[in-house]
């Protein structure tokens, strides 16, 4: 696996193509690595990230937490690929000039998308005898790999059913909702203060209907969407994806009112319904989704071959650990 735009040290360049490597031996892993070749992404370590990646539109760098597992990394490195190519197709997503809802529901999109993708990758890699990524990725997001697993063993790949369940079971977790709320408030606020004049006197006025992007962001291998224009407008309609995170919902509000001078006269909630917002309770308090059990993977030819290969591995190691321990014993007597 040779990637032309790593950046680190040595052992860094060796273990972030070691993940590459993995990462390649499925389609979507391929394409997606191929995708970033073409753009010239930038793919780094960066030890002071909490996260376990980013990937900065800007400079079109993709960074790695080099503390995460490689099985881990492999998972993330197909999520943050995504949101790369993503970027490539034109979409737009600016906290300064948006407005609130459009902002959130578009970024829920990528976010959703891209985490889709990554489950896709791992499962094509489970499907050639490589399950410890999808099982790493399953320990954090059982609400998306689940139901993607359980349409996928049904033959929901072709037709984007096992697509369209991991995106929606995106949405059931609300934490991760309320994290990507606050990281809005942040972005905003950094937007803010390096804009000009002009772009503050446009600030928080794009509409980018969520249809627009979904349509550039959400389609499978072949170009198809995995969600249609008459889908993505049913799931969005849904009072709960207009929604702000309790913990956000009071500065958003407030951005809304220091740049519109709201009515005084009406409560936060009454002036937030005006630009289609609510407030969801905190998450602490919110039901948890009901995930369902995984079905068991299929076993694939290759995974067949994979098992055996391992097998036949161990035993020639075991032979060559008794060959030598025994020529060893003869040589002390």
């Amino acid at each position: 696996m040779n990637y032309p735009f790593l950046q680190g040290n040595k052992a860094e360049i060796e273990q972030m193509t070691a993940v590459l490597r993995d990462l390649s031996k499925c389609e979507t892993g391929k394409r997606l690595i191929d995708e970033a070749i073409e753009h010239q992404t930038t793919i780094c370590f960066d030890g002071a990230m909490r996260a376990y990646g980013s990937y900065d539109e800007v400079k079109n760098v993709l960074r790695l937490n080099p503390s995460s597992s490689k099985d881990r990394l492999v998972a993330t490195a197909a999520h943050e690929l995504r949101h790369a190519e993503q970027f490539q197709k034109g979409i737009l997503l600016d906290a300064l000039l948006d407005t609130p809802k459009s902002y959130l529901q578009n970024q829920a999109v990528i976010e959703a998308d891209a985490s889709t993708t990554a489950t896709l990758a791992c499962y094509e890699l489970a499907m050639k005898g490589n399950a410890k990524p999808l099982e790493t990725l399953r320990e954090k997001d059982p609400h998306i790999v689940n139901p993607f697993q359980n349409a996928a063993v049904q033959g929901g790949l072709e037709n984007g059913e096992a697509q369209r369940a991991a995106f929606k079971g995106w949405f059931t977790d609300y934490s991760t909702r309320d994290c990507y709320d606050s990281l809005y408030l942040k972005m905003y606020e950094q937007r803010l203060r390096n804009a000009s004049y002009a772009e503050q006197d446009k600030s928080l006025l794009r509409e980018v209907p969520v249809e627009q992007t979904v349509a550039a962001v959400c389609s499978m291998s072949d170009g198809k969407p995995y969600l249609s224009e008459k889908e993505t407008k049913e799931f969005f309609s849904d009072p709960d994806r207009s929604t702000v995170s309790y913990s956000s919902f009071e500065k958003t509000y407030m951005y809304l009112f220091r740049r519109f001078r709201l009515d005084y006269s009406l409560e936060a909630e009454g002036n937030m319904k005006k630009f289609g917002l609510t407030m969801r309770p905190s998450s602490s308090y919110m039901p948890r989704s009901v995930v369902p059990e995984p079905l068991p993977l299929p076993t694939s030819v290759e995974a067949r071959q994979a098992a055996a290969a391992e097998k036949i591995a161990a035993a020639r190691a075991s032979s060559v650990a008794a060959r030598n321990k025994k020529l060893i014993l003869n040589r002390e007597r």
